[in-house]
């Protein structure tokens, strides 16, 4: 399971997708879910709502771990924001009270190690995902 966490002034949020390789060496990937928010009407800086949509993906991870037990060996987490990985990857006592509860949550949901940089542009959880159009 590979799950890309984003956000926007506007929205945050994750999507998950299934990856598998078969025997033959041929790769596989499928949409599974996207689970996002509207950002809060006070206005955080684009780190804390990167966070935000970290936290979203750690709470999908823990559920669809629950719902599909049997299929998931491993996930891998995957964010565009270098300090939020930073955060998640550091001890959460070292951070202000809002990014440290967001981080012991996210760490008690997937351990850090799970976590990953992903090139914005490369990133499949953009804005769009969120419920923006898009163009074809």
């Amino acid at each position: 399971m590979h799950i890309f966490c984003d956000s926007s002034q506007v929205a945050y949020g994750a999507v998950a997708y299934f990856r598998w390789e078969t025997t033959s060496g041929e790769v596989g990937v499928r949409f599974v879910m996207v689970k996002s928010r509207l950002s809060p009407l006070k206005k955080l800086s684009l780190p804390r709502l990167e966070l935000m949509g970290a936290l979203v993906g750690a709470k999908l991870w823990k559920h669809l771990s629950v719902v599909f037990k049997s299929l998931l060996k491993r996930v891998v987490m995957w964010t565009d924001s270098e300090i939020c990985l930073h955060w998640i990857k550091s001890s959460a006592k070292e951070w202000k009270q809002f990014v440290s509860n967001r981080v012991v949550e996210i760490q008690d949901c997937v351990v850090p190690d799970r976590w990953f940089h992903c090139p914005g542009l490369e990133n499949p959880a953009d804005q769009r995902s969120f419920g923006s159009v898009t163009k074809k």
